[in-house]
Parts: C-alpha cells; sequence; structure tokens
C-alpha cells in the first residue's frame, strides 16, 4: 500500500529551501572529492558525516547520500583527463576515455560519462523505489535465526568475491568480527577488552573506526607515494554537451548496464569497479565494432558510467531493508542512521517512512543536480586535478579530526582513528581486502545479539538450519562458497598451466 503521507513528509522537508541548498552543496562536494585523484566517493562520505550531527535525521541523510552520487559521479573526469580514476569505480571509464581525451574529444567523453551516470543513477533508483518496500515487508518475517543466517551469507559472498585470496578475505572478515566484540556486550552488559580503559567500555566507535580505515589510510598510503608530476593531463577541449545521436543509439546499452549495475550493487561490498568492468564487457561482446573498443569509443565510457552508478540504487537496498551495506559508502550511511538513531532493516520503513522517501528523492534530486553541475562546471572541475598532495592531504587530515573529535568530545576517538588508519594502510599494502572488516564489523553485533538470544530462548540453535528463510541463506552461503573455491581453484591450475607450459616447450 502506497504510504501517502511518508511521501508527502520526505517530499516536503527535500523541497524546503535550505535541504536544497544542501542537496546542491553537497553533490558539489561529492564531485570534488571524487575528481581529486586518490580519494573516493567513501572518502567524501566519511569525512562529511561528523558535520552532520546537528542536523534533523532526515536532512542528514539526504545529504550523506547526495554526497555518495557526487562523489561516485566525479572520477569519471579524473579518469578521462588524466587516465587516473578519481574513485575506484571508474576504472573501467579510464580505458576508451582516455583514448578519447588524447583525440582531443575529452569534451564529448565526459558528456556522454556525466549523462550515463546520471540514467544509471535514475535506473537504479527506479528499483529501489519498486523493490525495497516488498523486500522490507518480507524481512519483516524475520526472527532471530533469520538474521543470523542472512549476515552469515553476506559475511560469506564478501569473502569469497575479495580478490584472489579466499584466505585474506577470511582474515580479515574475522579481525572485523573480533573488533565488533570489544567493550560492553549488548546482551548482558559484560565487559569485555576493555583493558581497565574506561574510554574502552563502548569499545571502538563506528565513525572514527570507518573514517580511519578508508580516510587515513588512503590520506597515509597518497604521503607516501611521490607527487604526480609525470602524469599528463589531456586539455578538455570540445563542447561537454553529448551529442543526441549517442544517446540515442545508447538505448539498450543504457538499460543493459543499469541493469548490471544494480544486480552487482545489491551484491554485499562489491561496488562500482566490478560493476563498471563487468558492463563495459558485456558492451563489448554486444558491439558490432569491438576491435574500437580500448581505441576511444565512446559505448564504452557510457557502460562504465551508467553501471557503477546503477550500484548506488541497488546497494541501497539491501543497506536500507536489511542493514547489510552494498559498498563501503554505503556502510558509511549505516553508521549515520545509527549515530541518529534510526535503525536500518524492515522496521524503518514503518517506523520513519519520511526518512525512506526521503533518500529516494535525494537519490533523484542529486543525480539531476550532478548532471548538471558537471556539465556546466566541467572545465573548472578539471583544474582541481592539478592540485599538488602536499597541499591538499594536511588540510583533510585537519577536517577528519576535528570530525572525529566534534562527536564526543574526546581525544581518545582521534587516537581510535589513526590506529585504525594505520591498520588499513597496513592491509591494503598487503592486498588484504577493507570490505570484509566493515562488514564484520557491522555485522558482528547482529550475529552476535540473535544466536545469544536464539539460544537463550530455544536452548539450542538447530533452527537456524530447520526454518525454511534462515535454512535457505544457509544453502546459499554454501553454495557462493563451493562455487568461488571451484572458480579460485580452476584460476590456481590455469595460472600452474601456464608456468609449466615454457618449461615444457624448453625441454
Amino acid at each position: 500500500m502506497l504510504d501517502v503521507d511518508g511521501i508527502m513528509a520526505g517530499l516536503q522537508i527535500i523541497l524546503n529551501p535550505g535541504t536544497l541548498a544542501l542537496i546542491v552543496v553537497g553533490v558539489l562536494i561529492g564531485i570534488i572529492v571524487g575528481v581529486i585523484p586518490g580519494l573516493s566517493a567513501t572518502m567524501a562520505v566519511v569525512l562529511l558525516i561528523p558535520f552532520t550531527f546537528q542536523m534533523d535525521p532526515v536532512t542528514a541523510m539526504a545529504l550523506l547520500v547526495v554526497v555518495y552520487v557526487g562523489g561516485i559521479s566525479g572520477g569519471a573526469l579524473t579518469a578521462i583527463l588524466i587516465r587516473m580514476p578519481g574513485t575506484p569505480a571508474s576504472v573501467a571509464t579510464t580505458l576508451d576515455g582516455y583514448p578519447m581525451a588524447q583525440q582531443g574529444k575529452a569534451g564529448q567523453a565526459i558528456g556522454n560519462a556525466v549523462v550515463a551516470s546520471f540514467v544509471g543513477t535514475v535506473i537504479s533508483a527506479i528499483f529501489l523505489i519498486s523493490f525495497a518496500p516488498s523486500l522490507a515487508q518480507f524481512a519483516v518475517r524475520f526472527f532471530y535465526p533469520e538474521y543470523v543466517a542472512v549476515c552469515l551469507f553476506a559475511l560469506v559472498a564478501v569473502i569469497s568475491v575479495s580478490g584472489n585470496s579466499l584466505m585474506r578475505g577470511l582474515v580479515t572478515g574475522m579481525l572485523g568480527l573480533l573488533t565488533a566484540t570489544f567493550g560492553l556486550s549488548e546482551v548482558d552488559a559484560l565487559k569485555r577488552f576493555t583493558f581497565d580503559i574506561p574510554e574502552m567500555s563502548a569499545g571502538f566507535g563506528l565513525i572514527p573506526t570507518l573514517i580511519g580505515l578508508f580516510a587515513i589510510s588512503q590520506l597515509i598510503k597518497e604521503a607516501s607515494e611521490p607527487d604526480r608530476k609525470d602524469v599528463k593531463i589531456q586539455k578538455l577541449t570540445g563542447s561537454v554537451l553529448p551529442k543526441l545521436a549517442d544517446i540515442r543509439r545508447n538505448g539498450v546499452n543504457y538499460v543493459r548496464s543499469g541493469l548490471i549495475g544494480t544486480a552487482i550493487g545489491i551484491l554485499p561490498a562489491v561496488g562500482g569497479a566490478p560493476a563498471g568492468l563487468i558492463a563495459y564487457a558485456q558492451c563489448k561482446n554486444a558491439s558490432k565494432t569491438p576491435e574500437s573498443f580500448g581505441k576511444g569509443n565512446v559505448d564504452g565510457v557510457i557502460s562504465a558510467e551508467t553501471a557503477n552508478n546503477a550500484t548506488i540504487g541497488g546497494a541501497l537496498i539491501i543497506a536500507l531493508t536489511l542493514g547489510i551495506p552494498g559498498d563501503p559508502p554505503t556502510a558509511i550511511l549505516i553508521g549515520g542512521l545509527m549515530i541518529h538513531g534510526l535503525q536500518p532493516g524492515p522496521l524503518l520503513f514503518s517506523q520513519s517512512p519520511e526518512v525512506i522517501f526521503a533518500i529516494y528523492f535525494a537519490v533523484l534530486f542529486g543525480a539531476f543536480a550532478m548532471m548538471v553541475a558537471m556539465i556546466l562546471l566541467a572545465k573548472h572541475l578539471a583544474r582541481l586535478t592539478e592540485i599538488p598532495k602536499r597541499m591538499m592531504l594536511p588540510f583533510l587530515l585537519i577536517i577528519a579530526s576535528a570530525g572525529v573529535f566534534s562527536i564526543n568530545n574526546r581525544v581518545f576517538d582521534v587516537g581510535v582513528m589513526v590506529a585504525f588508519g594505520a591498520l588499513g594502510y597496513v592491509l591494503e599494502r598487503f592486498r588484504y581486502p577493507l570490505a570484509p572488516f566493515v562488514l564484520g564489523m557491522l555485522l558482528g553485533p547482529i550475529i552476535e545479539d540473535n544466536f545469544r538470544r536464539l539460544v537463550e530462548i530455544e536452548g539450542t540453535a538447530i533452527s537456524i538450519f530447520t526454518r525454511p528463510i534462515s535454512a535457505s541463506f544457509i544453502v546459499l552461503s554454501l553454495a557462493f562458497l563451493a562455487y568461488s573455491l571451484m572458480l579460485h581453484r580452476r584460476a590456481a591450475m590455469n595460472e600452474n598451466q601456464e608456468l609449466a607450459t615454457p618449461a615444457q616447450s624448453d625441454s
């Protein structure tokens, strides 16, 4: 049933002049951070979240959502002009975007990328608005066993797609689960790993931890690398407005890439980069001139940007209905909801419908504001790629530290941020993925709380395997793990065969 009151309440808040101004500012902040090489949409959201504490929950979430939209989209400009994805989601955009810039078609590439970003976001928003309420109604039937099973499935799914090593994903996932156990137990208030430090009673704060993992670790990485003086920046020439012929010709491409991006966005913690690469590959396979891809084909730019922006709606579907982040930025958004006293999940749709509808409208308004801003300001935004790191990094560090300190006015939280920043840098340096860590930290308390309450009520946890919904998720987890193990084993066998072939030919 359509909640007219919720729709009107959400729309009224979004259409407030102050909120509209915040949406424009938020989109610009997201785009700027996305354009600067080495930063990301995750950093844009995570740096801004402490400054939303004094806002009402609806306005705060609307602001964070549009920053997310702007951050994902802004990376395309850097990918096209300097062959360096402004955000990881834009990695596939470099394949044809940069060759187009080398041919003097940077304006055409950016214009089509911006329109594709808008279309991809709108397609995923349609799916978000259409299917999130139904999924929430289904999730209302969840009890303790179902929550344990679905969280375990999310962890297994993320660990299984965490790069080339299942073990690395497992290690970081377990570290995240361990981190979630510090402080007082939510079930019986038992102290765990507090080391007689009063501040540790509350455990590691979610926001300082996330800012450390995603912002500070990236700042350390950027500071440890030399300035990009040898990078040749292509000039932004030509009109940024895309040709109508390009838009008409790519109708199927928009829809196909949008569906791919939305579907991949629903997978826990996968993100926009795989979506862009998969959509790009499908576009190339469907093309009548596949040999032109990688040499400046605008269709490749459109497929990549449509798909990576379409992950936004897909990621929000499971974040809002189940409390499981579809990618790192939605993990930050979940933290933002919790800070404002809102628990993501099926009850959010019935208890705070104005928040849900405000998020829907924010995605749509943010997509439109992003398209207008990037088309009008593209040539000015291009100059951001020239900002030296020695000026940018200290400024971002100050913003992060001030934001974390403002949460509880505690230096301890700043220390937590720095510690997890160092941990995040070390993990990524040795190719240990951060996504399983974050998911483990977010889902750990949910798994523990529901598992312990289930055992207290029933005296056993066997119902996880006997109730239809929870048993289905357990089966899916095992199937996902088995399939991933098969793929990794096949890849290892192929690698061994490639290594053995030269040796055989030498003999």
